[in-house]
Order: C-alpha cells, then structure tokens, then sequence
C-alpha cells in the first residue's frame, strides 16, 4: 500500500470511528435529551440550563486556556507532552481552588435554594472532574479509537443514570450525579490508555516553566471565556429579563441546534493534529479546510431548509408538547447548523491548530461583543425572537472574523466547483419545499425536496464528492 493511501486508510478509519461515536452518541442524545425535558418541565429545565452556563463560565476561570494549549502542543510536538501535561495539571488546580470560593460567593446571593444547591455541587465537582479530563489529549495524540469508544462508554452511563433516576422536576440533583460519576469512570481510564501511549507525568512545581505556558494559555483562556459568554451569556440575560419559563423553551431550542451542529463538526477533531502539522504546507492546508468546508455544506445545507419545513412537528415529537413555543424559534435558528460549524472549522480549528492564539482570541471576542449587543439590544425588544437572532449572528461573527485572519491559503475555497452544485442543489431544495408544502404535510414535503437535493449532487457532483475524499488525505 502507498504512503498517501495508507494515510487516507487511516485518517479515514479515525473519521469512521469518530463519526460512529457521534452517530451512536446522537442516538443516546435522542432518547435522553427528550426524557430529561419531559421529566424535568420546561422552568426546571430553563434553570439546570443557567446553572450549566454559570459553571461554564466558571469553567474558564478553572481551566484558563491550559488544557487548550497543552492540546495544541501535544498535537504540533508530541515529544515535549509529557512536561507541558504535568504543568498544566498543577497550575489548574491552583486555579479550581479560586472557584470554588466564587461558586460559594454566587450561592449565597441565589434566590432559589434548589438552584443554590445545584450550583454547588454541580460547580465544585466539575471543576475537580474536568480536571482529570483526558478526552482532548486522546485526540491530540490521535487515539481516536479509544477517545470514541470512551465518549460512547461516557454517553451509555450518563444514560442509564437519567433513564433510572429522574423521575420529576425533584430528581434534578441526579443529573449531575450521571454526568460527574460518567465522566469521572471514563476520564480515569482514558489516562491509562495515555500511559500505555508513552505519556508519563512528572508533577511538581516547576516555576521556571509556568510562564511559557501561561501567556500563551491566558490567550486561550480569554478565547474560552469569550466563547462561553457568546454560548450562554443568553441564558442568563433570559432568565432575568424573560423569566424561568421563556428560558426554558429559549434552552430546548437552542440545544436541539446544537445537537444538529455537533453532527456537523466530527471531522474537525479529526483533521485537527493534521492541520498542526501541515503548518509549513499551504496546499495541505488548503485540501484540509476545503475537505472539512464541503462536508459542512454538504451536510448542514439540507439540514438547515430541513428544519425550516418541519420545525412544528420536530418540536413535539422530540421536546414534547410543553415544549410547543420553541417550534417558533426553530426557523429563526436554522442558519446556526451553516455558521457555527464554520466557527468552529476557521476560529477553532485552524487558528487553535495553528497556535495563531492572539487571532483566536480576537476572532471569539468579536463573537462575544456582538452576543451581548445583541442580547442587551433585541431581547428586550423583539423577546426569544431577538435572543435568537442574537445567538446566531455570534456564531456568524466568530467565522467571519476567524476566516479574515486564517492564512491565505485557507481561504482560497470558495472557487471550487463542487461548492457551486452544493448552493445550487439546496436553492433548489428550498424552492421544492416552498412549492411542495401546499400539498403536502410538512414531513412528506421535506423528505421529497431532501430527496430531490440528493438525486442532484448524486448526479452533478458524485465525482467531484470522491475526489474531494482523495485529495484531503
């Protein structure tokens, strides 16, 4: 076998394995996630979402862009891992410390005892938790396999723990249960299998090397911040302004896209150590990009015209009837599935890959500052509408602002023909649907006008589709 087909051989199983993960994560996802929002009702489930967007917030300050540089390190030079892992895993528990007494400070200030509590224990212990987190070091040192197996073991518990335990808006407490007890089994093992890879810890303090890896962190720390704040700086906004009932139909809406969008960004983990690597190669890098951009339109187009169509019968099928005012939403958040994914391939996969972090910082930051305009500005104004819009637009300014910056070649993309039949297919598909939803229930029409969409690229672009896989190995 050559090089070049061995590489593909083998990038490709890591896309499979990675892929299947997700695909059989996304099927766990679809019977847990519409249990815990039945079981929980729409305010409680509205206020475990603001407590997940607090302790994510919190997260930056326990985690202030270590992990995330010692990621991209291991990724671009593997033999130093070892060293940077260690002094990362020091400084970060000198840092959960500090949260855990501002997690204490925000408890008292709650108004709602449950909330309070929640707070408390979901807080401290994911910080400890996340700490022994070892998913991201098993992609940097490309353990795919064993990263997917381990997110799938992750995901299988977590379920049986919300399938066995909640039963109404009191067992919220046992959703953090799942979470902290399956990730804490999986993350252990996952630094087993690190061990037998070659890393080895030596912790201790070594001051003289903190430095060199704090600046460039502190820039991944403001990244992940800014990232959170344009994430779930709207929950927190709702909660105060809309109240816990608007925030739960606000929250199940928006986690529903998001699911869509995790589909969408499976081969960016892959590619990534790849596009580390490719740093000194400017057609590399421009077949990496161009390989994952394709797959985003490819897929996330006929997503996202998709859910225009069936928005009314998605949202009680899967959230259930309480649930009926986030169908409202759903059209407003469909170009989520388009514009994070490209967020996430430009800002988060090629500048972190890059170790461009300064770009990275500025290109989350610009998400942030246009979050909360827009959150201050239309919530207020135009209610979940306007939160909606204000979600979006983030995501939107992410990638624009990480496509400005990305290098040159990564952004000589756009002139590939397989592109134009991919736009052309789903202008199409959304025509079709228009023309067909008169006829037909929602459902039936969108599968036809989906149908039609693939019958096109089959048939224009099924060429172009193989040599775009060739070409990226």
């Amino acid at each position: 076998m050559s090089p070049s087909r061995a590489t593909w051989v083998r990038y490709g199983s890591y896309v499979i394995s990675t892929g299947g993960a997700q695909v059989a994560g996304a099927m766990i996802t679809a019977v847990t996630f519409p249990f815990l929002l039945r079981r929980l009702g729409v305010e409680m489930y509205g206020l475990w979402s603001y407590v997940v967007a607090v302790v994510a917030l919190l997260e930056s300050v326990a985690n202030p862009g270590l992990t995330t540089h010692a990621e991209q390190q291991v990724a671009a030079r593997r033999g130093e891992a070892s060293d940077v892992v260690s002094d990362t895993l020091v400084l970060r528990f000198f840092f959960i410390l500090l949260v855990i007494c501002v997690i204490l400070g925000i408890s008292i200030f709650e108004t709602r005892p449950d909330v309070a509590r929640l707070l408390r224990f979901f807080g401290i212990l994911v910080a400890f938790t996340n700490l022994a987190s070892s998913q991201s070091l098993l992609a940097a040192m490309e353990l795919f396999h064993a990263r997917a197996a381990l997110t799938l073991t992750q995901q299988a518990l977590y379920a049986v723990g919300i399938l066995t335990l909640v039963r109404s808006p009191k067992d919220v407490m046992w959703v953090p249960a799942s979470i902290l007890f399956s990730a804490c089994f999986t993350n252990l093992y996952g630094w087993v299998l690190l061990h037998r890879a070659g890393l080895r810890l030596s912790l201790g303090i070594h001051r003289e090397r903190w430095w060199a890896i704090l600046v460039p962190a502190g820039h991944y720390a403001g990244a992940s911040w800014m990232s959170s704040v344009y994430h779930r700086s709207g929950h927190i906004i709702i909660r105060w302004t809309l109240g816990e009932h608007a925030l739960g139909v606000y929250a199940a809406a928006t986690r529903l896209v998001d699911f869509l969008r995790q589909m969408l960004v499976v081969s960016q983990s892959v590619i990534m150590p790849r596009v580390a690597k490719a740093a000194t190669s400017a057609e590399a890098l421009r077949r990496l990009v161009r390989f994952a951009l394709v797959t985003q339109w490819l897929l996330g187009l006929p997503m996202a015209i998709g859910l225009l169509g069936t928005a009314s019968v998605i949202v009680p099928l899967v959230l259930g009837t309480q649930y009926l005012e986030s169908a409202r939403l759903l059209p407003w958040l469909a170009p989520y599935v388009i514009f994070a994914p490209a967020a996430v391939l430009f800002s988060g996969t090629v500048l972190y890959a890059l170790g461009n972090y300064r770009a990275y910082l500025i290109s989350t930051a610009t998400g942030a500052v246009v979050a909360l305009l827009m959150y201050f500005t239309l919530v207020p104004l135009l209610g979940l509408h306007g939160a909606c819009l204000a979600f979006v637009s983030a995501e939107l300014a992410v990638a624009v602002s990480g496509y400005l910056q990305a290098p040159r070649s990564t952004r000589e993309v756009w002139s590939h023909p397989l592109l134009y039949v991919v736009v052309a297919a789903a202008a199409m598909m959304g025509a079709l649907l228009l023309v067909l939803s008169r006829y037909f229930r929602p459902v039936p029409a969108t599968i036809l006008a989906g149908t039609a969409y693939l019958l096109v690229c089959g048939l224009l672009a099924r060429r172009r589709i193989m040599e775009e896989f060739r070409t990226a190995r």
